[in-house]
């Protein structure tokens, strides 16, 4: 399932990496949630993807960023959890300053569908919060 699981992430990181954040990808299960880890304090946590305006949160994070990309430059799978390496790139709007940053996200999938994305700054937290921390890559 593990590998399954990944082949089901690489669509969205596709759109993801060319800057195209308007998807909400079929793959998303109904009870959907997402958001970013505890190392993210001011962008409130996990939440439902079930509210009145789906994707605030989202287009208030980008709004500072001019051509935000993420790319997946690997992935560790074990059962229904899926590490994806990221690296995020852009600009900011206000300053014009150039960032290029190493992420991660921590995918959980149920049925073949995404019941939860975190995302995190740091590609050893998240690997420890999937229980994946001893994992090869």
């Amino acid at each position: 399932m593990s590998t399954d699981n990944v082949e089901l992430l690489r669509p969205i990181y596709e759109e993801w990496s060319r800057g195209n954040w308007a998807p909400r990808f079929a793959v998303y299960a109904p009870d959907y949630e997402w958001g970013w880890s505890d190392e993210f304090p001011d962008l409130g946590g996990v939440v439902r993807d079930d509210n009145e305006d789906k994707s605030a949160r989202l287009r208030e994070w980008l709004s500072g960023w001019k051509d935000w990309r993420c790319e997946a430059e690997r992935f560790v799978a074990k059962g229904d959890t899926v590490v994806a390496m990221t690296r995020y790139s852009g600009r900011g709007k206000a300053s014009g300053a150039a960032v290029d940053t190493e992420g991660a996200h921590v995918w959980k999938f149920r049925d073949r569908k995404v019941i939860r994305l975190v995302v995190y700054s740091s590609r050893e937290a998240a690997l420890e919060a999937a229980g994946l921390n001893d994992a090869s890559s």
